[in-house]
């Protein structure tokens, strides 16, 4: 039986490439492939490498194109819980598929996982072992994951927490106006019509220069809503309003998502401490930043 849908799901099969970078992001983009290059030139990664994780298949496109560059072959899988819609129709990737169960064909081992912010949103405790159990004997499990300490997570905290108060305000001021200029048009609004877009722009100008804000798209999302509402154009403006509203609790469910995956890694002692419980050994964990973007999480490396 299906339990909800992955959160992640819509925004995979939308086409996303990767998550916590946009297509504005070419620096957070170049720096994560460099990070993943410099892994790879560190360690000798034994094959098969299996990614958790993997959402639309990034690291294993990244990994590829480390070992075309250095002319070798590279056996790489990604898999993820969710449904996909890879950019890259070459890249093995099985969607819907929880690591905490996972296994090769024919008990083949892997020589190593991998994960880019994949692994804390998983069941941890029973994953871990699961990839423990799967894993060839001398190798090795290396993972970026989430770190409270990171702008990711700040970033995600400071938007969860605003959401609530933005959902209000299109609950409160723009669907009665929205109601209002359809019915009476622009130049003709009753008062608490003209009451709720007083309130509308007292909202917009308080929060115009908080970042959570400007990245909910909010003034652009309403003042196409109401501009249609004002032009008569009831389908459109629904539209375009209801659309908003359904993209904003998608993107606080993956909040959620991102916010409990954070909190179940706890810190670096504690994320320790879950990998030594699955029987890893040398298990370090470092701070991953970089001097542009800061903080971007922990790298977390362990053998068998």
């Amino acid at each position: 039986m299906k339990t909800t849908k992955n959160p992640w799901s819509d925004y995979w099969q939308k086409g996303a490439k990767a998550s916590f970078l946009d297509d504005k992001a070419r620096l957070q983009a170049y720096q994560m492939r460099k990070f993943w290059f410099e892994r790879m030139d560190e360690n000798e990664f034994k094959q098969p490498i299996v990614d958790i994780g993997t959402g639309n298949g990034i690291v294993v496109h990244w990994l590829t194109e480390y070992a075309e560059e250095k002319s070798k072959k590279l056996d790489v899988l990604g898999i993820d819980l969710a449904e996909l819609n890879p950019f890259n129709d070459k890249l093995k990737l099985n969607a819907e598929t929880p690591y905490e169960t996972f296994k090769l064909p024919s008990n083949k081992k892997v020589g190593t996982f991998v994960s880019h912010f994949g692994l804390e949103y998983g069941d941890m405790e029973t994953g871990l072992k699961n990839l423990h159990a799967q894993l060839k004997r001398g190798g090795r499990v290396i993972a970026l994951v989430h770190s409270t300490d990171s702008n990711i997570y700040k970033n995600s905290k400071a938007l969860f927490e605003f959401i609530s108060s933005v959902l209000k305000q299109l609950k409160k001021s723009v669907t009665p106006l929205q109601e209002a200029l359809l019915k009476h048009g622009p130049n003709n609004l009753p008062k608490p019509a003209l009451q709720e877009q007083h309130n509308l722009n007292q909202f917009a100008r308080k929060y115009e220069r908080y970042g959570a804000f400007q990245a909910m798209n909010f003034i652009p999302a309403t003042k196409h809503a109401l501009q249609a509402a004002a032009q008569g154009n009831s389908d459109e403006s629904h539209r375009v309003l209801s659309g908003y509203i359904n993209a904003i609790n998608e993107h606080k469910a993956r909040l959620v998502s991102l916010l409990k995956a954070t909190e179940q890694l706890g810190d670096k002692d504690n994320t320790k401490a879950l990998f030594e419980g699955a029987g890893f050994k040398n298990v370090t964990v470092q701070t991953v930043a970089f001097p542009e973007t800061g903080v971007v999480g922990n790298c977390v490396q362990c053998g068998k």
